[in-house]
């Protein structure tokens, strides 16, 4: 069976010989920067492509033109040089023109629309269907009359259901700020929730601060699972010597002896509670360690609590959002007033710019 030239020892050394005292010939006998880095762009690329070559004549071809391009370096033959990489760039422009052509072939006759356009068309095309299933316009309808005649329609119908939608919002009175949070191994990182503060204009702060907890609490967690292994083979460790030497099999209940309580002084967590000897030389170590932890954990949880009650203080975050709530609700209700009075008596479907879509643009809805 036919071979990898790459996975034969002696060939292998040939090229790598060869490339590196081409790679060290090209800055001494070429002094030009953008034609060095096009010569090492070629050979990289040549030396990659056909790096699983199994043709002995195409390998053998390859080599005499590297060799010759060597050559070619020492005796400062540059044009020489460029001749032998014009086949290689002819080809490269070759391929890339073909798919170019290719991809104009498949586009067709499709052409890129406006955002608006196409909502637009999405809105027609929701309404032609609904009527039509209700039986109301026919199968077939010519595209003069979907655009002069349904569109503003369908636009109008559109906007409708977005008007009284923003006037049950305004009925139901200016909406209030809240306090909510997201749970992060034991941290619940709390953050207030607004109209204001919603979707985009939400702290980037503190989308960067419940990433880096949720990687602390999760590198918390793994730290913790890995000391427990630890404590599981240093108490193996520590019966093994304890029985060496007394001949006595230590029995201890592992978890228990591990388990950490919050609410205890800290001279009690971290002193050692056993009375064997090789339990504190061996386990006591790793449940030193993994006191720290949880102590970090929960020094973390006592933080984000602090940290609520500061949102709720008076003056704190929460009253500010809640007050731009209530401003930004008395705003759009007066629009909302205005526009009632002044503009919607007179909207009229067929006049772009006075149809209800064009109105509601204009007051910010």
């Amino acid at each position: 069976m036919a071979q990898n030239f790459g996975k034969i020892p002696s060939h292998k050394s040939y090229v790598l010989s060869l490339y590196r005292t081409v790679l060290r010939n090209i800055p001494k006998c070429c002094h030009s920067y953008a034609f060095q880095y096009e010569i090492k762009k070629t050979l990289s690329k040549q030396l990659f492509k056909h790096k699983h070559d199994k043709s002995s004549w195409s390998v053998y071809t390859l080599l005499n033109e590297f060799s010759l391009l060597n050559n070619c370096l020492l005796e400062g033959k540059l044009q020489e040089i460029k001749n032998l990489m014009k086949p290689l760039k002819k080809m490269k422009k070759q391929l890339e023109t073909t798919k170019i052509l290719n991809s104009l072939t498949s586009l067709g006759d499709v052409k890129t629309n406006d955002p608006e356009e196409v909502r637009r068309f999405h809105v027609l095309s929701a309404y032609i269907k609904r009527k039509q299933d209700l039986g109301l316009l026919p199968a077939y309808i010519p595209k003069t009359y979907q655009h002069k005649l349904l569109l503003p329609l369908a636009l109008n119908e559109h906007a409708c259901l977005k008007l009284f939608h923003i006037q049950q919002k305004l009925k139901n009175g200016p909406p209030s700020a809240g306090l909510s949070y997201t749970k992060e191994g034991r941290n619940q990182i709390w953050f207030v929730r607004s109209p204001i503060n919603k979707g985009r204009q939400q702290s980037k702060k503190l989308g960067i601060l419940i990433r880096k907890e949720r990687k602390d609490s999760q590198k918390n967690i793994d730290n913790l699972n890995f000391c427990e292994i630890n404590a599981a083979w240093a108490l193996h460790e520590a019966i093994w010597e304890e029985y060496l030497e007394s001949k006595k099999i230590i029995k201890v209940n592992l978890p228990k002896y591990l388990e950490y309580a919050a609410n205890i002084p800290k001279s009690t967590k971290c002193n050692p509670s056993s009375q064997y000897q090789k339990i504190k030389e061996w386990v006591d170590p790793v449940r030193e360690i993994m006191f720290e932890l949880h102590s970090k954990s929960f020094q973390r949880v006592e933080y984000f609590n602090k940290y609520k009650e500061k949102l709720l203080k008076n003056g704190g975050q929460l009253a500010y959002f809640d007050k731009k709530s209530k401003e930004m609700y008395a705003k759009r209700l007066t629009l909302f007033r205005k526009m009632s009075k002044e503009t919607l008596p007179y909207v009229t479907l067929f006049i772009e710019g006075r149809d209800l879509p064009s109105v509601l643009a204009k007051y910010g809805f």
